[in-house]
């Protein structure tokens, strides 16, 4: 039987509410976003689930840390005691970093035109593209063992979503990846809490 496992995507940051690109840029939550978090930890912590049996895995960017640490603590658990996986980090936007879509229509119109028409294969410019993000997030996926709790982002979100539904390349990108809500992965099947 496969494991189950419980993704939960870091609460909103400025640049979040702000619409600009964060990729792997190291951005904090704002308090908005730690309230997402603790919302989504009281969901898991209402499932009456044992916390002592997951595995806790994060990805080392600060955001998603923090998220990790707020739902251990809720969970009653060290808020330390977890694992990171640099595998587990969001897309590299590269140069698109910071900058906000409409920005980037105006300084680099081909680039994301290029982007928009092949976000699977295009990569962007000192970044990645969705088919390595993929590569590398489902290289994580099919080493989990055992119930696992993890802290993420969109872009993981949307591989393992395409991934479990069987979606085109073409969707990936563009995927919904709330920060209020859990992905459950069970049997193989999605749904969200």
């Amino acid at each position: 039987m496969k494991p189950t496992i419980y993704l939960i995507r870091h609460g909103q940051t400025d640049w979040n509410a702000r619409r600009r690109l964060q990729g792997q840029t190291e951005i904090h939550m704002n308090s908005f976003g730690r309230s997402q978090v603790r919302g989504n930890a009281e969901k898991l912590r209402a499932l009456a689930l044992d916390p002592l049996s997951f595995d806790y895995v994060s990805s080392p960017i600060c955001r998603a840390r923090e998220t990790m640490q707020i739902i251990r603590e809720i969970l009653g658990l060290d808020k330390h005691d977890y694992r990171t996986d640099d595998r587990l980090k969001e897309l590299d936007y590269g140069e698109f970093a910071s900058h906000t879509w409409d920005e980037l229509r105006e300084i680099r119109p081909e680039d994301v035109m290029n982007r928009f028409d092949n976000p699977w294969s295009y990569v962007i410019p000192k970044g990645e593209c969705y088919a390595q993000l993929s590569r590398r997030v489902l290289s994580w996926f099919h080493e989990v063992e055992r119930n696992t709790i993890v802290a993420a982002h969109a872009g993981v979100s949307r591989v393992l979503q395409a991934f479990c539904n069987r979606y085109p390349e073409k969707d990936v990108a563009f995927l919904d990846a709330p920060q209020d809500r859990i992905l459950v992965i069970e049997g193989g099947q999605l749904s969200w809490l």
